[in-house]
Formats: C-alpha cells, sequence, structure tokens
C-alpha cells in the first residue's frame, strides 16, 4: 500500500478525544487513511458476530451479554483490543 507523500516527514496526527487506535494506525501506515467511522464498523461487525457466537452456544438464550452495548466500542472512541487485532490482521 502505497500513502501520499509527506516529503520525507513522518506523518503525525494530533491526538483527538480518545482516539488513539486511529491515530496509531494511521501512524503505521504514515497517512490519513482510517476514521473513527472504519474501526467503529469494524467493532460493529465484531459485536453482531460476538452475540450470534453466544446466542448459538447457549441455545438461544439471551442473557445480559446480548442486551448490553457494544464491548467494542465506547462512544467516547475507545476501541477494544479485539478491533485492534482484528483490524491488524486485515494488513
Amino acid at each position: 500500500m502505497e500513502g501520499p507523500s509527506n516529503g520525507g516527514l513522518l506523518y503525525h496526527e494530533v491526538q483527538e478525544a480518545k482516539l488513539c487506535a486511529v491515530h496509531c494506525v494511521n501512524t503505521i501506515l504514515q497517512g490519513p487513511f482510517f476514521s473513527e467511522v472504519d474501526l467503529a464498523a469494524l467493532a460493529s461487525d465484531l459485536d453482531q458476530k460476538e452475540r450470534m457466537m453466544m446466542m448459538e452456544a447457549s441455545g438461544g438464550f439471551s442473557g445480559d451479554f446480548l442486551s448490553e452495548g457494544s464491548y467494542n466500542v465506547s462512544m467516547g472512541g475507545d476501541f477494544s483490543i479485539q478491533v485492534r487485532v482484528l483490524f491488524s490482521d486485515l494488513f
């Protein structure tokens, strides 16, 4: 993957809110390739897959886990380690 040229300077994003996972990914890739929306979409997919697995494992019993909000992204922009690992597996 080839990113935009920055004249030989290192790419760096200023910390915004609690989006350190987004800033970390973009710094590693050396460009503004991903946003919090991209990582939130991964978190949502992961939430859905986890709920499906829990339903299958419990024989259809929903339990507290399924009624809770996302465990993979907070409203403040924190992402779980699972999202970070899933994202790194894409590359």
